[in-house]
């Protein structure tokens, strides 16, 4: 019995990946966890070459992804909100899922989690992030038992331009004349509400598997 946890950021050891590893560890059961920009996977073609056997006709590593998810119960799957929509990798995860739904809903009654981490402060919620990803596993009839949101921190902090472009969202986040610096990163970790209900949507998680 494994569980599986997808994170759609391209940013090392980020903070999507530790919160959607944090809901993971909560389970206490058996996990592995995969970064989507570790894998070339290109967006659905919509050729509905897949409608008769499930199976992607496109040759990237899909089928590498397409099998850990065929072989997990549960899934957890972390995304952030980019232009007010889910991120393009976690985006297309779902579309190329769309594969294993034609006449089997392959992944139906397995149990699932959303997990967003975004900024906030008048950009788009992250909890639309969320609300994305669970959507999306409901129509796969995945039986969501948790949606989670954390808080990131802006590409501007640490591009190397956020103390002098005119566009930077430095200034938009934290004040006029506000520049880049360590102070104003955050930490998933320290975000004690948002560690609490990951923990406890892995605890739901591991009740929902072993009744």
């Amino acid at each position: 019995m494994r569980v599986l946890g997808i994170s759609g950021s391209p940013v090392n050891n980020s903070n999507t990946d530790r919160l959607v590893k944090t809901v993971l560890e909560a389970t206490g059961i058996d996990y592995e966890f995969i970064k989507l920009s570790g894998y070339d996977i290109h967006p659905c073609r919509a050729c509905l070459g897949c409608a008769k056997d499930n199976i992607c006709k496109q040759k990237d590593d899909w089928h590498i992804i397409e099998n850990k998810i065929k072989e997990c119960v549960a899934l957890v799957i972390g995304g952030y909100p980019t232009y007010g929509t889910l991120d393009s990798r976690t985006k297309m995860l779902t579309e190329r899922m769309y594969s294993m739904h034609h006449q089997r809903m392959l992944n139906k009654d397995k149990i699932g989690a959303a997990v967003a981490v975004g900024v906030g402060r008048g950009i788009p919620s992250v909890d639309h992030a969320a609300d994305q990803i669970a959507a999306f596993m409901e129509m796969e009839g995945i039986n969501v038992i948790g949606k989670l949101s954390g808080t990131g921190n802006i590409s501007c902090l640490s591009c190397g331009y956020g103390g002098t472009c005119g566009i930077s969202g430095v200034p938009h986040l934290f004040g006029k004349g506000a520049v880049p610096s360590k102070d104003k990163y955050t930490a998933i970790e320290d975000q004690k509400e948002v560690i609490e209900k990951a923990n406890e949507i892995g605890r739901k998680i591991r009740e929902s598997l072993i009744k």
